[in-house]
């Protein structure tokens, strides 16, 4: 006689109550998108131009919706997603004060990887959720134009400038390093975060190299 055991999806409609892990992934998910809607439109309205506004703006709409389609998908698993994303306020402690951009240049390195490196946490976290609703939430984290939009702002200034890029480098190297630690804490907070099989050294790695990538598509050194 043989037996088959079967593992059913926690958050899968019908299926038992939703973990603790997944209701906090859900809710970071939510929160990271809040955080690139605000940051986005704070961004738009110190643009240097009014191309670069409304291109801002456009990203602070986009990153609402994907919100939104965050906030469907953890319903639809049975997880309040506000309830679960309000959990997260005030989470990233003060680091944003703490990094005060001198002029535009700065402001766009980082705000890209401030917002990248939550995408990253998020992201990775998500991955260990597995299922379709891991896939509908990757899709939601990764629906972003902002590097893209970076890049192009910055290539000009740096190809005028070549002590620029030595400033933002170092500028880009500081943003890192106050982010991961802050996400490092976080952890320690939160040890739910670690109970679906990430490990803290484990996101160092996906944060590192995140960051690492993010640096080189903008041209400065690591």
């Amino acid at each position: 006689m043989t037996s088959s055991t079967t593992t059913t999806d926690p958050t899968a409609p019908g299926s038992a109550e939703p973990t603790p892990f997944a209701r906090s992934v859900i809710g970071i998910v939510v929160f990271s998108r809040t955080i690139a809607a605000v940051r986005y439109a704070k961004d738009a309205g110190k643009a240097p131009t009014l191309e670069a506004r409304l291109a801002l703006l456009r990203m602070s709409a986009d990153a609402v919706a994907s919100c939104e389609e965050a906030r469907r998908l953890g319903a639809a698993s049975g997880i309040d997603p506000v309830e679960a994303a309000a959990g997260y306020l005030g989470a990233l402690g003060e680091v944003d004060e703490r990094l005060r951009p001198l002029d535009w240049s700065e402001r766009l390195v980082k705000t890209y990887l401030a917002v990248g490196l939550l995408s990253d946490f998020a992201g990775a976290l998500v991955d260990e959720l597995g299922g379709d609703l891991s896939t509908g939430l990757r899709a939601v984290i990764g629906a972003d134009d902002f590097g893209a939009f970076a890049s192009a702002e910055l290539m000009g200034d740096l190809d005028a400038d070549p002590l620029l890029a030595g400033r933002l480098g170092l500028w880009g190297r500081r943003v890192v390093g106050e982010e991961i630690g802050t996400f490092r804490r976080l952890q320690a907070e939160r040890p739910v975060l670690l109970s679906g099989g990430a490990t803290s050294d484990g996101l160092h790695e996906v944060l590192s190299e995140g960051a690492t990538s993010r640096m080189r598509s903008l041209g400065l050194r690591v």
